[in-house]
């Protein structure tokens, strides 16, 4: 699949290949806001993003200050090395990064080596030519930016919006047609939206959290609205930095998730009465309702976002504070049978 990311790629190959991918290639650590290499520079390397996110600069751009947010499995740097032209762009970490880098001088070797790797670059190109070469048709000719999922990423989608200064409404469809999100974008700023169950900020966070995101994409400018578009704080701060929020929520999540692995499913009160002093303020009310819901012993982790209001960061945020505390317990449900 032409979305693929990278360690999505790394799983196919073979114990020779991604030994010869480590030996050609070295791992950079890169503190927040800092420059990694600016336009003009000479194209020595390409990265892909193992942690963190960085900021490109479109220098070459009518507006000068627009942005694109790249994180985890992404790759940049790759078009100027491979026609060896000198950089175009400007790029700074946003946060501390990791980075896979893969010099010039090497690609010859690694091609020898691990032909599947230049096979992967064409494919991570052509995808991007395909986004691109759509979202101006779409602009150019005033038509509904639309598509697949599989062939879209949402940070794409969302930034060719925020770029463009669209007003209108962004639509999210699952495989079956049914509407799965909607948000409201004016002149190019988020006002609002839902994602499943979920409103404002939340719903724009789950929505960068959720795996396995399959369906279509659609985006309008007409002013029929599907969402509960009330407006939020999303509209009040600057549209990169609420994407930047998102997709920092994103890796969190990801942290989190393996710290409490999907083996270990059912809640379980270790205490009487539920303590939520030390917690930080915005987590006490989804705190205090798994609190409530893990009464019995009966509920399951994966039960838990239907139940709330809020994205599932928070929810492993707060049932992190809660087992940490130890005022709950994640126990494997194949125990659990075998006690019983």
């Amino acid at each position: 699949m032409a979305n693929r990311d990278f360690f999505s790629f790394c799983t196919s190959l073979k114990p020779l290949e991604l030994r010869a991918l480590g030996a050609l290639s070295q791992v950079r650590h890169i503190d927040a806001h800092e420059e990694i290499y600016k336009a003009g520079d000479a194209a020595d390397a390409l990265y892909i993003i193992n942690r963190g996110m960085v900021e490109i600069v479109q220098e070459n751009t009518p507006r000068s200050t627009d942005r694109t947010y790249l994180s985890r499995g992404d790759i940049f740097g790759d078009v100027e090395v491979l026609i060896d032209l000198p950089r175009r762009n400007s790029v700074k970490t946003r946060e501390p990064v990791s980075l896979q880098c893969f010099a010039r001088k090497d690609l010859e070797e690694l091609t020898r080596r691990v032909p599947a790797f230049f096979h992967y670059l064409s494919e991570q190109l052509a995808s991007r030519l395909f986004q691109a070469r759509n979202a101006a048709l779409s602009q150019s000719h005033c038509l509904e930016l639309s598509g697949y999922l599989a062939n879209f990423d949402l940070v794409t989608i969302y930034q060719t919006i925020v770029h463009s200064s669209q007003t209108g409404e962004l639509t999210i469809r699952d495989e079956h047609d049914e509407l799965l999100a909607a948000f409201h974008f004016d002149a190019g700023r988020i006002y609002g939206g839902q994602f499943q169950h979920l409103t404002g900020e939340e719903a724009f966070e789950q929505l960068f959290l959720a795996e396995n995101l399959r369906g279509t994409f659609a985006f309008s400018s007409a002013q029929t609205k599907s969402s509960r578009a009330l407006q939020t704080n999303m509209a009040k701060r600057d549209a990169g930095e609420v994407l930047i929020h998102a997709l920092q929520s994103r890796d969190e999540l990801d942290a989190l998730r393996q710290e409490m692995p999907d083996t270990c499913r059912r809640l379980l009160r270790q205490k009487l009465e539920v303590d939520l002093a030390a917690m930080p303020a915005e987590i006490r009310p989804a705190a205090q309702k798994i609190w409530r819901l893990a009464s019995g012993g009966r509920l399951r982790l994966g039960e838990i976002y239907q139940k709330l209001e809020v994205s599932e960061l928070k929810i492993y945020v707060a049932l992190r504070e809660l087992i940490t505390s130890g005022q709950l317990e994640l126990a494997n449900d194949v125990l659990e049978e075998q006690v019983a």
